[in-house]
């Protein structure tokens, strides 16, 4: 059996940001509807809070990391281009995002969601969470 491809085999360049964080931020979210839940009985209910929440999305965060750097590992080694954009690069490409946030926002709101508040609350728990 042969193993899959990294995507480090498919490519010649990468790209990656300088700093602690990369361009963005992921959430791994373990959701169910609400009433759904609610109709479990007591004992199901408990297997799912037992595996989710924070611990299980901190989880799936080192997961990726790791992948991470497997791949930048598999790149570096087939001598793959790989370019480091510094801080002030990553501010441009944020201000370039910002039109494609607000479009977002205006777009969740008029469906009655509170959309910056969603933004906001997410950067919240970013700034929390990033370094543990």
């Amino acid at each position: 059996m042969t193993r899959p491809l990294h995507i480090s085999e498919l490519v010649d360049s990468h790209t990656e940001f300088a700093g602690p964080r990369g361009l963005y931020t992921a959430f791994f979210v373990f959701t169910m509807n609400k009433s759904a839940y609610d109709a479990l009985p007591d004992d199901l209910k408990k297997v799912i809070d037992d595996n989710s929440g924070l611990e299980l999305s901190r989880k799936f965060g080192i997961v990726m990391d790791e992948g991470d750097e497997q791949g930048r590992k598999i790149a570096a080694k087939r001598g793959n281009d790989i370019v480091t954009f510094d801080p002030e690069e990553i501010g441009r490409w944020k201000a370039a995002s910002e039109p494609v946030v607000a479009d977002w926002v205006s777009a969740i709101d008029a469906k009655g969601i509170e959309a910056q508040a969603m933004i906001d609350d997410a950067k919240a728990m970013i700034a929390k969470y990033a370094d543990e």
